[in-house]
């Protein structure tokens, strides 16, 4: 007698629950995945984090002082007669690149040069707007390309939202964007058009210069100002574990960022504005260069060009951004933190108490 066996095919009721098993399989794994792979970009930032306050110490051992901006304010400091819209030697930046690996590039300068530039110089054009008054932000490389405009990958948080943020159009000539500031502080920072009065800085009395536009110590909250100063190690008397030193930014969420590391006018923050304030920028819904459009971008503290908030330190990892200490540490600090908590850690002399509670914010 025959026997016949069943045919090992799916029928289609089987089938459509093996498809609705793996649909669900993916669905759960996804998360997972989306989650790993963010682990893996927040430890790459906060490898970068490490390199750059590596190279701070490194360069404070050398030249016995962090580094500074390079922009001058007033004639004396600049001793060439030009003030600090003339005689720029490019952000600390610059001063930086030997101690994270990038000596060509630093080579590519000439920090003897200042004064005004004209505008049509090339291969910038007349599309190059304002910055032309900066002269080395003009330093051009052996192939003809602007050394602004050259990534410099220890300055990319892999998790920021950099594309196409990170040149505008020309890749030769546009600035090249980075994802970390230095740090003022808890300084003084009246708002743009004082259209944000909620943070006014300068919690504590110790940094006065608005907007940290001085070369003068004694009126700086932070290790860093805008102008020729930046601290030694002496005068953090906070604690050199106590004080940021650089922190996380997003470069399209403030008009300053988006000129590129090499600008010596971009690359500051502070504590004024609380940790991922939210603001409308580049590319967001809503967003205007000059003006509001409401309701999304309304004249106020959410505004691009209200700098207490559109300078504040901002990432895009889940609850916070990493901020690296004086001493090299690298710290996530939450964005629910205590505001005065944060501030103190932002200024290098408030001489107020801050305690361990804030590392496990």
């Amino acid at each position: 007698m025959r026997h016949h066996s069943r045919h090992a095919g799916f029928t289609l009721v089987e089938l459509l629950v093996v498809i609705a098993i793996i649909g669900i399989l993916v669905a759960l794994l996804l998360p997972a995945v989306s989650a790993a792979r963010e682990a893996a970009r927040k430890m790459s930032c906060s490898n970068n984090l490490k390199q750059i306050g590596l190279a701070m110490r490194t360069y404070h051992n050398t030249y016995n002082t962090l580094p500074h901006s390079g922009v001058y304010f007033w004639t004396r400091q600049s001793n060439n007669g030009h003030t600090w819209t003339g005689a720029s030697h490019g952000s600390l930046w610059a001063k930086l690149l030997p101690f994270i690996e990038q000596d060509p590039l630093y080579s590519q300068f000439n920090f003897s040069m200042s004064g005004l530039k004209n505008r049509n110089i090339q291969p910038f054009g007349n599309s190059y707007n304002g910055w032309s008054r900066f002269e080395l932000d003009h330093a051009i490389g052996p192939d003809g390309k602007a050394v602004r405009s050259e990534l410099i990958v220890p300055l990319i948080c892999p998790s920021a939202n950099t594309d196409p943020y990170v040149h505008r159009t020309n890749f030769d000539a546009d600035a090249t964007i980075t994802c970390y500031a230095y740090s003022l502080g808890a300084q003084r920072s009246n708002s743009w058009r004082n259209i944000c009065p909620n943070y006014p800085g300068n919690l504590f009395g110790t940094g006065p210069a608005n907007h940290g536009d001085d070369g003068r110590g004694f009126r700086a909250s932070g290790v860093f100002l805008r102008g020729i100063w930046a601290a030694r190690f002496r005068d953090v008397t906070d604690g050199e574990s106590q004080v940021i030193m650089v922190g996380e930014v997003l470069p399209h969420k403030s008009d300053h960022y988006v000129n590129g590391w090499l600008h010596c006018n971009a690359s500051w923050g502070m504590t004024g504005g609380p940790i991922n304030f939210p603001i409308v920028g580049l590319g967001d819904a809503g967003f205007s260069w000059n003006n509001a459009s409401s309701p999304l971008n309304p004249y106020g503290c959410s505004f691009f060009k209200n700098w207490s908030t559109s300078q504040a330190f901002k990432s895009q990892h889940k609850g916070g951004a990493q901020f690296v200490l004086v001493d090299g540490s690298v710290q996530f600090l939450s964005e629910n933190i205590d505001y005065v908590t944060y501030n103190r850690l932002g200024d290098r002399r408030d001489g107020g108490p801050l305690g361990e509670e804030w590392k496990n914010n």
